[in-house]
C-alpha cells in the first residue's frame, strides 16, 4: 500500500490519490501504527500543497493536529506545525511560515533528525535574501547534524543550500570554500550523495568565475529546484547586465502575479467546492427523508390505487428526468462560465497590471519636483508611457472584439457583402502595416490569381482576420520573412489566403489548443491575452470560411484562411 501511495503521489490524479490515501490511513489507524498514520497524513498535506489545494491542505493540517491531540500524541505535534509552515510558504506569507518552522523545530527536539534537517534547509531558503546571516546559520546547523549522523544524503543537500545562500548574497570567498568542501564530498563517490542541486551549484560557480553566458545556458536546462527567476537576476547583477536584469525582474513579477492568482483561485475554488459539498449533503439528506415519507405513504395505499400509482409514477419519472436534464445543462453552462471567468481574471490581471505599473511609475517620476531629467530621458519615458497605453488599448479592443464576435450567431447577412478585389485588399493591408515591420524581417505578397479577380464577401471582416494574423506573425518573427500568399482552388471553389512566417512556431503538443480562448502557446512572455486566433476563427466562420494551422510547415507558423468563391 505504501508503494502505491508513493506512485500516486508522484503520478496519480486527485481522485485516485485521495481514495488510496484515505484507505491507507484507515488501515494504519486500524493496526494502531500511529507514527506511520501521522506521517502519511502529513504527506497527504504536501500533496495538497503540490496541487495548489491550499484550503484543503489547511484542513488536512488541522485534522492531523486534532488527531494527535485526541490521541495525546505530543511527540508528533511537530508534523502539523511543519505542514502549516509549508502551507504559508506556498502562500508567500514568509513571516508566518518562519514562525511555524521555528515552532516545529522547538516541538520536534531530537526525535526526528531528518525532519529537523529538512526544516532547517526550508528556513535557509525562505530567509536567503531577507536574513542571509540567519540562513547561513540554519544551513550550518543542518550540516552539523548530518555530520553527527554520518548522513551523506542530508549533508550534501545542506552544503548545497549553503552555497545557494552564499551565491544569492554575492559572498564569493565563502562560496569558494564551501564549494571545495562540496566537491570533495561528491568525489568520494558515496552512493547516498544527493545530486539534486548539482546544476544550481555549477551555475553559481560559473557565475563567480565570470562565465555568465554558460551560467545562463545551464540555467535554461532547468532542474535547479529553487526560484529560477531569482537566480537569473543574480547572474545578470553580477555580470553588470542591467538590461537583461531588468527583463528578468519583469518576468519574475509577471510569474509572481500569475502564481498569486493561482494560489488565490485555488483557495477560492476549494472553498466554493466545500460549500457545494455541504449543500449537496444537505440536499441529499433532505431528499432521503422525502423519499422515505413518500414510500411509507405509497405502501399504505398501494393496494387500492395500484394502477393510479403506476401511471402517476411513470409520469413523475418523466418529469424528474426532464428536470434533471435541464439542471445538468444549467450546471454545464455555469461551470463553463466559471472556467471562462477564471481564465479571464488570470490573464487580464497581470497583462493589464504590468503596463499600468509602468505608466504609473513613469508618470509619478515625471511629475515629481526636484527630479532633474534630460530631454532624452523625458522623451524615452513618454515613448514608454505611450507604448503601454497602446498595449492596454489593444487588450481592451481584443476583449470588445471577442464580445462582438460572440454576439454574432450564424453567418453574416448577404446585404453586408460586396465585390472585393482580393489582391488589392492584401496589398493595402501589408502597406498599412509597413511602418511596424521589424528590421531583418522581409514582408512579401505573392499571388496566383489575376489582379482583377474579385470575390463577393465581407471586406471589413476579411481585413480584421488578416490584420490579426499579420500582427501575430510580426510579434513572433525576429528574422526571416512574413509572406501573405493568395491562391485559388478552382476544384473546391475556394480562395486560400496563407500567412506564413519564420518565427518561433508552435510545438506539436500545443497545436490543438491555440484556437482556445486565453491560450498563448508560442511565448507566454509576449504581450497579449490569447484572443487573436479564437477571434479569427469566429470571424472566419461568420463569413462561411474557416482558418487552420498547417501542421506540415515547421520553419515557423503557417495559417490558412479558406473562403468560398
Amino acid at each position: 500500500m505504501y508503494r502505491q501511495f508513493r506512485m500516486l503521489y508522484d503520478k496519480g490524479d486527485d481522485s485516485a490519490f485521495y481514495q488510496h490515501a484515505h484507505a491507507f490511513e484507515a488501515y494504519l489507524k486500524s493496526i494502531n501504527d500511529l507514527k506511520s498514520y501521522y506521517k502519511t497524513m502529513t504527506n497527504e498535506g504536501f500533496y495538497d500543497i503540490k496541487q495548489n489545494h491550499l484550503f484543503r491542505a489547511i484542513q488536512t493540517a488541522q485534522t492531523l493536529d486534532a488527531e494527535a491531540k485526541k490521541n495525546k500524541s505530543v511527540d508528533y505535534y511537530y508534523l502539523a506545525t511543519g505542514l502549516m509552515g509549508n502551507i504559508y510558504r506556498a502562500s508567500y506569507d514568509t513571516h508566518r511560515a518562519e514562525q511555524y518552522f521555528i515552532q516545529a523545530l522547538d516541538e520536534v527536539d531530537d526525535r526526528d533528525p531528518k525532519f529537523t534537517m529538512v526544516t532547517l534547509r526550508d528556513l535557509a531558503q525562505l530567509l536567503c535574501i531577507k536574513n542571509p546571516s540567519a540562513a547561513i546559520e540554519y544551513t550550518s546547523q543542518a550540516e552539523e547534524l548530518a555530520e553527527e549522523r554520518e548522513d551523506i544524503d542530508n549533508l550534501s543537500l545542506s552544503k548545497a543550500m549553503k552555497l545557494y545562500v552564499q551565491f544569492m548574497n554575492g559572498n564569493k570567498a565563502d562560496f569558494e570554500k564551501t564549494y571545495r568542501e562540496y566537491e570533495q564530498l561528491r568525489q568520494q563517490g558515496d552512493s547516498t550523495f544527493n545530486h539534486q542541486y548539482d546544476n544550481l551549484v555549477e551555475i553559481a560557480h560559473l557565475t563567480f568565475n565570470g562565465a555568465y553566458q554558460k551560467a545562463i545556458a545551464k540555467l535554461k536546462e532547468g532542474r535547479i529546484y529553487v526560484d529560477s527567476s531569482l537566480v537569473a537576476i543574480c547572474i545578470y547583477d553580477q555580470a553588470g547586465d542591467t538590461e537583461n536584469g531588468f527583463k528578468a525582474m519583469k518576468r519574475r513579477n509577471i510569474e509572481m502575479d500569475s502564481l498569486f492568482s493561482i494560489v488565490q483561485n485555488a483557495n477560492f475554488n476549494q472553498m466554493a467546492t466545500e460549500r457545494t459539498l455541504v449543500r449537496a449533503r444537505e440536499e441529499a439528506s433532505q431528499s432521503r427523508k422525502t423519499v422515505k415519507r413518500l414510500t411509507n405513504w405509497i405502501m399504505v395505499i398501494i393496494v387500492v390505487f395500484l394502477i393510479i400509482y403506476i401511471m402517476g409514477r411513470r409520469r413523475l419519472v418523466r418529469i424528474i428526468w426532464d428536470k434533471n436534464k435541464k439542471l445538468q445543462a444549467a450546471l454545464d453552462r455555469a461551470e463553463e462560465s466559471n472556467r471562462m471567468k477564471s481564465a479571464f481574471i488570470n490573464n487580464m490581471s497581470h497583462e493589464i497590471r504590468t503596463p499600468l505599473n509602468v505608466i504609473g511609475g513613469f508618470s509619478s517620476l515625471l511629475c515629481q519636483s526636484g527630479v532633474d531629467l534630460s530631454e532624452e530621458e523625458k522623451e524615452n519615458m513618454q515613448e514608454r508611457i505611450t507604448y503601454n497605453v497602446d498595449l492596454i488599448t489593444t487588450i481592451v479592443g481584443e476583449v470588445l472584439e471577442l464580445s462582438n464576435s460572440e454576439s454574432v450567431t450564424g453567418q453574416r447577412p448577404d446585404s453586408e457583402m460586396s465585390d472585393v478585389v482580393i489582391n488589392d485588399l492584401c496589398r493595402k493591408l501589408l502597406h498599412s502595416m509597413a511602418d511596424d515591420s521589424k528590421e531583418g524581417v522581409e514582408t512579401r505578397f505573392t499571388t496566383n490569381v489575376p489582379d482583377d479577380f474579385t470575390v463577393r464577401t465581407h471586406p471589413s471582416t476579411m481585413n480584421r482576420i488578416l490584420t490579426h494574423l499579420y500582427g501575430n506573425a510580426q510579434k513572433f518573427t525576429e528574422k526571416g520573412h512574413i509572406e501573405l500568399r493568395c491562391e485559388q482552388d478552382k476544384a473546391a471553389h475556394l480562395i486560400r489566403l496563407t500567412m506564413e512566417d519564420t518565427g518561433v512556431g508552435i510545438k506539436p503538443e500545443d497545436r490543438d489548443r491555440i484556437f482556445d480562448l486565453f491560450e498563448k502557446a508560442a511565448d507566454n512572455f509576449k504581450e497579449g491575452i490569447g484572443l487573436g486566433l479564437p477571434i479569427c476563427r469566429r470571424l472566419a466562420s461568420s463569413i462561411g470560411g474557416e482558418i487552420n494551422l498547417d501542421p506540415d510547415y515547421t520553419d515557423g507558423c503557417r495559417f490558412v484562411l479558406s473562403i468560398p468563391v
